[in-house]
């Protein structure tokens, strides 16, 4: 029987091989990372050849930049910004990756062999739902942008004009590909925390039962305890790593998250705008058929569907560590004390989630958190109301 989760992996890293994403070879039968040479070369030859086509499409005399000069109405300008700063993301994301090549391969690895010290994280079905469910969206995203971005210039298709959608269209792809591998990474370290979870809520229900018990002065009270402590330095420790590969993660994909929150901020707010200007302007070839409309609210209900998918697994990370504390606070409910060393541990394992949070800072400029991401859906909200105004006002000039 085909495995539909590993189909989709392997799909992917096809994939992102192809598009150039992928500039080292992963053994798939392993999964170890390697940098090979033959892995190496194409990379190089078709990153170079994109920034090639980009250099050879802004200098020609119809390129983005005179566009920008000859464009008459405010969507195009926005269509135009929206583009140049998609361009700037994947190109800077791209350039990342090689100079910080051998720091992806060794984080690859790395959590690679987390994950096969604990084999149940791929077999957990939260793991193959939230595989399963970022494939869907993003795939439904990418299908239905494209069919929208191609029938809103139906009557002017020119040889011209399908260049500049392939060049986008592969800038997209390849974005969505650097998006999916971290995404992957946050998922493998979301199900090891929750397999650590699991360890530690077992730990304390036999903490609680051994506090319970009758004979404290027996040596099985003590053998007990001692055991519950060997198990909760363990549990200290796996956390411990976890934290350093969490910390890894976040300086290593700190540009990519800059990346990130540029292009959704402008994606975000160009699709409201693009969905108003498809009613507007019919005249630009723009959809205005019932088949339209539904194509254009389709398409941005699974762009908003991706991006929300793809933002807020991150913030799954920070759930994970405060319901580690809110387990090991359970402990100050038990009805008696418990042996001294096992007490010493718990409170080891507390002082540790007590210093050593996780904090995701993007390029240091603002932390990631739920409240910032509220304030940015507030602030696309805010100037998307904006330009549909202006647009408005200035339909009929």
């Amino acid at each position: 029987m085909v495995d539909l989760v590993r189909t989709i992996l392997l799909f992917a890293y096809c994939y992102g091989l192809f598009v150039g994403v992928f500039n080292f070879e992963v053994d798939w039968l392993t999964g170890v990372a390697n940098a090979s040479r033959r892995t190496t070369i194409y990379a190089a030859v078709h990153n170079t050849s994109l920034i090639t086509l980009l250099i050879w499409l802004c200098l020609r005399h119809n390129s983005l930049i005179s566009e920008l000069g000859t464009a008459r109405y405010l969507h195009e300008y926005f269509f135009l910004v929206m583009s140049a700063v998609r361009i700037f993301a994947v190109l800077l994301s791209l350039l990342t990756r090689w100079y910080q090549r051998c720091r992806f391969i060794r984080m690859w690895n790395q959590i690679l062999a987390l994950v096969r010290d604990r084999p149940q994280v791929i077999r957990g079905r939260w793991y193959r739902r939230s595989i399963i469910l970022k494939f869907v969206s993003c795939l439904l995203s990418d299908t239905l942008h494209t069919i929208s971005d191609v029938s809103a210039q139906r009557k002017r298709i020119t040889a011209d004009l399908i260049i500049k959608f392939s060049l986008l269209a592969t800038l997209t792809t390849i974005f969505n590909v650097i998006v999916c591998q971290y995404y992957l990474a946050v998922v493998q370290m979301i199900g090891l925390y929750k397999i650590l979870l699991q360890d530690l809520r077992c730990l304390v229900r036999e903490a609680e039962c051994t506090c319970s018990m009758g004979n404290r002065r027996g040596g099985v009270y003590s053998i007990q305890c001692c055991s519950l402590a060997d198990q909760l330095d363990l549990i200290a420790e796996r956390h411990y790593t976890l934290r350093n590969r969490l910390e890894e993660m976040s300086e290593l994909f700190q540009i990519q998250s800059l990346s990130m929150s540029l292009v959704y901020f402008f994606s975000t707010m160009g699709s409201i705008y693009f969905s108003l200007c498809s009613i507007l302007y019919n005249s630009t070839g723009f959809g205005s058929t019932y088949w339209g409309l539904l194509l254009i609210v389709l398409s941005t209900a699974f762009f908003y569907m991706d991006s929300w998918v793809s933002i807020n697994i991150g913030f799954y990370i920070r759930d994970q560590q405060d319901e580690l504390v809110r387990v090991l606070s359970a402990r100050t409910l038990f009805s008696r004390e418990l042996d001294n060393r096992l007490e010493a541990a718990f409170e080891n394992f507390q002082l540790q989630l007590a210093n050593n949070r996780n904090e995701f800072y993007v390029m240091g400029l603002f932390k990631m958190e739920r409240s910032r991401l509220i304030a940015m859906l507030s602030s696309v909200i805010t100037h998307s109301m904006v330009l549909v105004q202006w647009e408005i006002q200035n339909k009929g000039s």
